[in-house]
């Protein structure tokens, strides 16, 4: 990577003053800002897709986020050894802080006003485009069918781990397929030909770490997992983050949906498809599929210590469920 200046120059004719090693790629200080210089371990199909859904965003007002820098050729991309590198804005400042309410609260607007400003996106025909409409059903049977198979490795193994999970396995799994049940209901049905229509797409990481303020700005990053899906996955996975933080208190989440439909609508067909995706075990499901599946290197300290926490919320989770109308 020491060509990185010569390299950056030739393609996209900036003068770099400056470069720093970053856990994402390096931190370039040019004649034009700042810009985040790093390897996509995607598709250049995909690239273009997320830059597109960057640009539609931008032309629609909502303008801070960490836009593709185009190369001299027009494209959001380059290779170089046969790997592809984009060259990003980038922002500085501290991560989002879901245990701030008032982080929270910043946060739901810039994910309301990002969906807003999503409708009527047409990918270009060089896109190679993600769709995960209508998919949920596929993805809570094949959790659950996962979550049958790490029981038979559990009952082999019989450690510490694998006591903890055999002992609450059979909740979760009836609390998800009663969830599996709900979403083939027509409503979900409804709600995903509507979406289809209107054109919008998702963050689908809109966690902490993609969420940056400043003293005179706030930023979403990191668009990799964009795609057409239902506004109210994002919405969801930011409820149940926050609620994670505050013992699933339904009053936070009130504070979010209420500071979300400041700026975008909440249908019923919202409302239920929600409650559906907060219902699902995701969390236990998550650490056990990282237990059992996952080469990466997490100890089996840290996610004992996971598990307990999923089933620490057990009831804390029921009494959200069953007092969910509060938020609608």
């Amino acid at each position: 990577m020491h060509d990185i200046e010569r390299d950056i120059f030739s393609q996209y004719k900036l003068t770099v003053k400056n470069i720093i090693p970053d856990r994402n790629g390096f931190i370039l200080t040019t004649n034009q800002g700042k810009y985040i210089f790093k390897e996509n371990n995607i598709h250049p199909g995909r690239i273009m897709f997320i830059h597109g859904a960057k640009e539609h965003l931008y032309v629609n007002g909502f303008k801070n986020i960490d836009r593709y820098l185009c190369t001299i050729k027009g494209e959001p991309y380059i290779i170089l050894q046969e790997k592809c590198y984009t060259l990003s804005r980038y922002f500085e400042g501290r991560e989002c802080d879901f245990n701030n309410e008032n982080d929270v609260k910043k946060a739901t607007n810039l994910l309301a006003s990002l969906h807003a400003a999503s409708k009527g996106y047409i990918p270009s025909p060089e896109s190679m485009v993600k769709d995960e409409l209508g998919k949920l059903p596929d993805v809570f049977a094949k959790r659950l069918r996962e979550m049958k198979r790490m029981e038979k490795i559990a009952l082999k193994r019989r450690g510490k781990f694998d006591y903890i999970y055999l002992s609450y396995v059979n909740y979760f799994y009836e609390l998800g397929k009663e969830a599996l049940d709900y979403i083939f209901s027509p409503i979900y049905s409804k709600l995903v030909e509507e979406t289809r229509k209107e054109g919008s797409f998702c963050h689908h990481d809109f966690t902490y770490s993609n969420i940056v303020f400043s003293d005179s700005e706030a930023a979403v990053i990191n668009f990799e997992y964009c795609c057409f899906d239902l506004k109210v996955y994002d919405l969801a996975n930011l409820i149940r983050r926050r609620m994670r933080k505050c013992n699933w208190d339904i009053e936070e989440a009130k504070v979010i949906t209420d500071e979300y439909r400041k700026i975008e609508r909440l249908s019923p067909e919202d409302f239920y498809v929600m409650k559906v995706i907060l219902q699902f075990p995701q969390k236990f499901w998550r650490v056990a599929n990282r237990y059992y599946n996952s080469r990466r290197s997490w100890t089996e300290r840290i996610l004992i210590e996971k598990l307990k926490e999923a089933v620490d919320e057990i009831e804390s989770h029921k009494k959200f469920l069953e007092n969910y109308e509060t938020i609608i």
